[in-house]
């Protein structure tokens, strides 16, 4: 199977249901990644705002924003309903970020319509106490919340995984994805951890073997649009010479003429079903 990059642009749009308020404030973050999404705080203007870019060539939508001290995303009923009467007039595709949402919020997700969750799985408890700040956490949580949601369908959930992070270790990472692949998830999305620029020490040989690893359990496995600068320009080219992973997002054009790679306008969770929706780009 080749590599396919993956470039969202304007074609799979990231709304942030909050604007830039988020309780949890995660030490790496602190709201900043949503300051760089659109604002659909405002569920009135929300049609509005998907019309538009619906318009303008958009086929997909994440679904993001802040989360609660709970760890999972703050989201009103009416946002949903909005994505449902949306996703009925016009064919396009949606996805979201929720966190391990309580039972009854899973439920309205799935009732929207809403086509996948994009679910990050820590690699270890400690990522979750040092990273997350989320202290009273476990694994556990998030197998559970795996579980229940790869219930309704093997198709609704999407897991991610953060590797060579400060707060956990190869065996950690390697522990993850082997529990994970026990749901049989359709793709396994990996990203490497960006740490500050005194930090951003990448150790390739660990990111390698979690990636090998991860190959012999996986049907796919995307390498996503989390990691490094650095690591797009030193080893984007070892991962996909050693086809270690089936999607990659955002390479450099470099990369994308080296390997001839075929690039689609879209979120790499998307299901190939959903390919036909989105564009091939030239690059």
């Amino acid at each position: 199977m080749n590599t396919i990059a993956f470039r969202p642009g304007n074609y799979y749009i990231s709304l942030s249901i909050t604007g830039t308020y988020c309780e949890l404030r995660c030490p790496f973050c602190k709201g900043k990644y949503l300051a760089g999404m659109l604002n659909v705080s405002n569920p009135e203007l929300m049609p509005k705002i998907l019309s538009y870019y619906y318009r303008r060539g958009a086929r997909g939508f994440l679904i993001s924003g802040g989360f609660n001290r709970d760890g999972h995303l703050i989201i009103k009923s009416l946002h949903l309903k909005i994505i449902r009467e949306f996703k009925r007039n016009h064919n396009v595709i949606f996805s979201i970020h929720s966190g391990p949402v309580p039972n009854d919020l899973l439920e309205l997700i799935w009732s929207s319509e809403i086509d996948f969750i994009d679910f990050e799985i820590p690699p270890s408890n400690e990522y979750l106490r040092v990273v997350k700040g989320l202290k009273s956490h476990t694994l556990n949580k998030y197998f559970e919340f795996m579980e229940k949601a790869s219930s309704y369908s093997k198709e609704f959930i999407v897991p991610h995984i953060v590797l060579n992070s400060i707060a956990s270790n190869v065996d950690d990472e390697l522990r993850t994805i082997e529990v994970i692949a026990d749901f049989k998830p359709r793709l396994l999305v990996t990203l490497v951890e960006i740490r500050n620029r005194n930090s951003n020490y990448i150790d390739i040989d660990r990111i390698i073997k979690v990636l090998r690893r991860a190959r012999e359990l996986f049907n796919e496995v995307s390498l996503g649009c989390m990691r490094p600068n650095e690591f797009k320009v030193k080893y984007d080219e070892v991962v996909i010479k050693e086809r270690l992973v089936d999607r990659v997002v955002n390479p450099k054009v470099s990369i994308i003429d080296k390997f001839n790679l075929k690039v689609k306008g879209a979120c790499c969770g998307i299901s190939r079903s959903h390919f036909k929706l989105f564009p091939t780009l030239r690059k």
